[in-house]
């Protein structure tokens, strides 16, 4: 199919390929020239024109209105924007966030989606909690803040990634100190939430540059894959994580088409993903979920590309529900299953994935469909929201510290003590490391790739 595009997001792919292909000499060179340009991509994200400024909020036409970041904030405002996702494709809206009630609102109804930007959102949240407290006593507004910061994590236990930016933010909290005044704790935090936002855009530029070079064939040869869930920027907040590498594939020069698997019970792949390729000229086609596996026996697909929740410290992975079947389905035809996650989504605190949360979300999603009821009334409801994938089922990690393959426990202890020097310039995460809230495992050389 030829699907319409958006020229703004098309050329903003066009210059992120070119820098990849010219520094592809040395793909860490690749990686840490797009440091730099991922990080000044993010101020998308922390200013830029809203969709309306002001007065009501706009509806615009999806398939004209161009590229958008799926959350903008304005400090001075005191406000989060957000694109209300449970409109695409149809309509671009915004929702403004004032407060925790607003985020967790946004969350729970499918309006936000995808772990990386639910976790940016929370930290953004937090900050707007504190700037709206700035005249309040210090211990209300410390038990505000905190009150806000619980809200957020119940949203979403099973998110490594929520959890690690509201452990930062309430770290910076600590740090500011008891009897700090309004003004210092709104500025502490929104610096933390400002780093936490420009190191996933960063984290999500580099492994995006380094799942290049995971994908299988040639550069220049033909590439089908299956892509499941939203992992485009929408889920991501600017590049995004495994579908990006195939927006940026494609922009590179490389034959690409992607399958997406239409990921019930929200279709965030058939409206979500699906959007997002069409508006940067991709090729896809989309694929019920329960005909994806049976499409990758067949031998139509060479990859098939998720992201994560939750990483363990084996290499387990927790993933948006229907996963593991197309693990399943992955290794038994030899297909390699690539998972593109930052480390944040890396939780060394879970051994194991039989360790981890798994998320069960509510029925309604799945009694109803755009409104309409598709199950008997009074019908039990199971909808658990994640499942897990073992490690073994798993062909390779693609982190922003490298691609981590088997045995993972030593790769990824090692990808984690890049990641937390990287981040030790950041005030919240010195703060949480010196307290012992997070721990990282002993780090040994990690496998040749």
């Amino acid at each position: 199919m030829t699907p319409p595009t958006d020229p703004d997001r098309r050329r903003f792919f066009r210059r992120f390929a070119g820098d990849v292909v010219t520094s592809m000499g040395s793909v860490l060179g690749a990686a840490q020239t797009l440091q730099q340009q991922s990080a000044d991509a993010a101020r998308e994200l922390l200013a830029g024109e809203p969709l309306a400024a002001g007065g009501p909020p706009v509806e615009v036409d999806a398939s004209t209105a161009g590229y958008r970041a799926p959350f903008r904030w304005d400090p001075a405002e005191g406000v989060c924007r957000v694109i209300d996702q449970r409109r695409l494709p149809d309509v671009l809206v915004e929702l403004e966030l004032r407060g925790a009630a607003d985020a967790v609102g946004a969350i729970n109804d499918g309006a936000l989606n995808g772990s990386p930007a639910q976790a940016q959102v929370a930290a953004v949240t937090l900050a707007v909690v504190a700037g709206r407290s700035r005249t309040s006593r210090p211990f209300a507004r410390r038990a505000t803040i905190r009150g806000a910061a619980n809200a957020l994590r119940t949203t979403r236990p099973g998110s490594a990634a929520m959890a690690a930016a509201l452990d930062r933010m309430l770290a910076r909290l600590d740090l500011a100190g008891s009897d700090a005044d309004g003004d210092a704790v709104a500025d502490a935090l929104r610096l933390e939430a400002e780093a936490i936002v420009g190191e996933a855009s960063s984290d999500h530029g580099a492994l995006v540059t380094l799942g290049l070079g995971a994908l299988p064939g040639q550069p220049d040869e033909p590439l089908h894959v299956l892509v499941a869930g939203t992992t485009g920027a929408m889920g991501g907040g600017q590049f995004g994580t495994a579908l990006n590498v195939m927006t940026v594939a494609h922009h590179a020069g490389r034959p690409v088409h992607v399958l997406v698997a239409e990921t019930r019970p929200g279709f965030v792949g058939s409206r979500i993903a699906a959007w997002e390729l069409s508006q940067a000229g991709v090729p896809y086609a989309i694929v019920t979920d329960a005909a994806a596996p049976a499409c990758i026996a067949e031998g139509e697909v060479a990859a098939v590309l998720v992201g994560a929740d939750r990483i363990a410290a084996n290499g387990d992975v927790i993933a948006p529900a229907g996963t593991y079947p197309l693990a399943l389905a992955a290794a038994d035809a030899g297909v390699p299953l690539l998972v593109f996650a930052a480390t944040t989504a890396i939780d060394p605190a879970t051994p194991t994935g039989e360790e981890a949360t798994i998320e069960e979300g509510r029925p309604g999603p799945v009694m109803r469909v755009a409104g309409t009821r598709i199950a008997p009334e009074g019908s039990r409801i199971r909808n658990p929201v994640q499942d897990l994938t073992p490690a073994a089922l798993v062909a390779a990690l693609v982190t922003e510290e490298g691609v981590l393959r088997a045995p993972y426990p030593p790769a990824i202890a090692t990808a984690l003590e890049r990641a937390s020097a990287r981040r030790s310039a950041s005030p919240g995460f010195a703060a949480l490391g010196s307290a012992g809230a997070a721990t990282t495992p002993t780090a040994q050389p990690a496998p040749a790739p």
